[in-house]
């Protein structure tokens, strides 16, 4: 499909918020790739940003009744969906890092760090080390930790949270 370059993104706008879906099928093909370089610009992977440019389209075609022209133009619009999503995808991807224990000490810096760590870890409630063991150690979402221990992922996160300053503080960190 050539893209007409005399029609406006609002006369597109106007035709798809009727059911026209060649309409949006335009926009579509005016601004998908501006779309998809800004996602992959900021997620750094091209799967991601693809995932993130479809998402983005579709909430366009949902809320095509609503959506704002600005200067003429559909793209402001589409970018500030696709930045909601971006910032979604990067919260989504620095929840689910894991960083295993063994990639992170190759050798134990100092024995009586490690020995303090254990002393420390031996001190959390059993329900706090095993949660300490499921996150940290494991990588297991908090999510899937609060069915394991029958709690709540907001539960699961506090807890984690305040291990993680114990042993921080311990540290001199």
């Amino acid at each position: 499909m050539d893209s007409d370059p005399g029609r406006y993104d609002v006369d597109l706008l106007l035709a798809a918020r009727t059911g026209d879906v060649s309409a949006f099928a335009e926009l579509y093909q005016r601004h998908s790739r501006a779309v998809l370089r800004y996602a992959w610009g900021r997620l750094g992977r091209q799967d991601s940003a693809e995932e993130v440019m479809q998402d983005t389209f579709v909430v366009a075609w949902a809320k095509r009744a609503t959506a704002p022209i600005v200067d003429l133009s559909f793209l402001p619009y589409l970018l500030s969906v696709c930045r909601n999503h971006v910032s979604n995808e990067l919260r989504r991807q620095q929840c689910s890092r894991v960083v295993p224990f063994t990639d992170t000490i190759a050798a134990p810096p100092h024995d009586d760090t490690l020995a303090w760590m254990q002393i420390e870890l031996e001190r959390l409630s059993p329900i706090d080390r095993q949660l300490c063991e499921l996150c940290l150690g494991q990588g297991v979402s908090y999510r899937d930790a609060a069915r394991i221990v029958d709690s709540t992922e907001t539960a699961v996160g506090k807890r984690i949270q305040r291990a993680r300053l114990r042993l921080r503080t311990g540290l001199g960190n």
